[in-house]
């Protein structure tokens, strides 16, 4: 008798965790949508009146989720630390990205990384078209823009409803950067010439250089690696790409530092159509006025994504996120996952010239949700009681 209560009650206290668990991952989920809606409306023309509501309201969502989650003392150690780094950035620079953008991090554990991944594709994807298609139906929003674009000409791009050319163009870019990540294993040659052939498609209505450029050496790098076994398998492939993610970097930071004050950054800030120079006059934009965390009135937008990640953040959150992109390539090594490892060099070279990934949106950036469920296997090991529970229903199955 005492030993049928025992099971009943243990029986009890696993669909009282199951239940918990469930209620956890459908707020998580729900956040989630919430965040690309903001997303997608900030794409369109559409000026949104209850953005701080969706944030405040995903933010809660993801707080529900943490508190529904087992984590091992080795993870919620590192959740204090750079918590209270989060905090303290928010406490001195009132902007609640970092808070944010951990919470999402933290409430990623146990989410199924692919069905996540799908879930945002999805929802990109069917915003991005909504948003053509009401352009191009006269419904809302402009089809294209006349202007000089920095290239001292007056030229008339293509936008799709999304304001500036550069942005339609870089929705795609992200879009594709996740159609690869979930289905490379199971493309074939044809169909990475269909995807070099949308993007091409794509350039000849934006003429967006930067977003046209970086993706394909996204696609060709992760055909070359997907069909080259002994490279995807060495070393030297993800050294080589923490490199470069340490060279986007610095070179950045040396661009905060100069400006276009030296004819070599003078140069080659023309080619990069003046994202330096639009970056440099900014004062408090400038390396020798960096804080460890940024000042409030650090609030102006400029397009070199590096500089503002430390402009609006600071050297403590700023020296944090170049951690986490090498991390995920070190993480990417351990799991041979050539498409990760592809994708952060992709989105370091990108943020040279754009600042797609540095926005109060979170779901901007895709890093988030990888560096949320990329967790390396000693920090996934279940504890004794984690354990108990999952094989609580076989032992019961096999005992009847």
């Amino acid at each position: 008798m005492l030993q049928c209560r025992g099971t009943c009650g243990k029986l009890l206290e696993y669909v009282m965790e199951t239940k918990i668990r469930t209620l956890g991952n459908a707020c998580f989920w729900t956040a989630v949508v919430f965040e690309l809606f903001a997303v997608i409306i900030d794409k369109s023309a559409y000026i949104n009146p209850y953005e701080s509501f969706i944030f405040r309201a995903a933010f809660l969502l993801f707080c529900i989720k943490i508190v529904t989650t087992k984590y091992s003392r080795a993870e919620c150690v590192c959740m204090l630390a750079i918590g209270t780094v989060a905090v303290l950035s928010y406490l001195i620079n009132t902007r609640d990205e970092a808070v944010r953008a951990f919470a999402l991090v933290v409430a990623c554990k146990d989410v199924d990384l692919k069905k996540i991944l799908k879930l945002i594709l999805a929802v990109t994807l069917s915003g991005t078209i909504a948003i053509v298609i009401l352009s191009l139906t006269g419904l809302y929003g402009a089809v294209s823009v006349t202007a000089d674009f920095g290239r001292e000409c007056i030229e008339t791009r293509y936008c799709f409803g999304m304001g500036h050319p550069n942005a339609f163009h870089c929705m795609v870019f992200m879009i594709i950067s996740l159609v690869i990540y979930l289905y490379a294993q199971k493309m074939k040659l044809i169909h990475f010439a269909a995807l070099f052939a949308v993007n091409l498609a794509v350039y000849c209505f934006t003429d967006s250089n930067t977003a046209f450029i970086v993706l394909n050496a996204l696609l060709a790098g992760t055909a070359l690696l997907k069909y080259c076994t002994w490279l995807r398998e060495s070393r030297l492939a993800y050294i080589g790409a923490a490199a470069v993610v340490l060279i986007m970097a610095v070179f950045s930071i040396y661009g905060a530092a100069v400006g276009t004050g030296t004819d070599f950054m003078y140069r080659l800030d023309k080619l990069l159509n003046g994202r330096f120079q639009y970056s440099y006059i900014h004062e408090n934009a400038r390396l020798v006025n960096w804080k460890l965390f940024a000042m409030p009135e650090n609030q102006e937008y400029f397009d070199q994504g590096f500089i503002r990640l430390f402009y609006w953040y600071g050297i403590v959150i700023g020296a944090l996120y170049i951690c986490a992109n090498l991390y995920l390539i070190w993480y990417s090594y351990k799991k041979r996952d050539y498409c990760l490892t592809v994708i952060v060099v992709a989105y370091s070279v990108f943020s040279l010239m754009e600042a797609h990934l540095i926005s109060v949106y979170l779901l901007r950036n895709y890093l988030l949700i990888w560096l949320g469920c990329c967790r390396y296997w000693p920090l996934m090991s279940r504890t004794a009681e984690e354990e108990y529970l999952w094989r609580l229903p076989f032992k019961l199955a096999k005992g009847s």
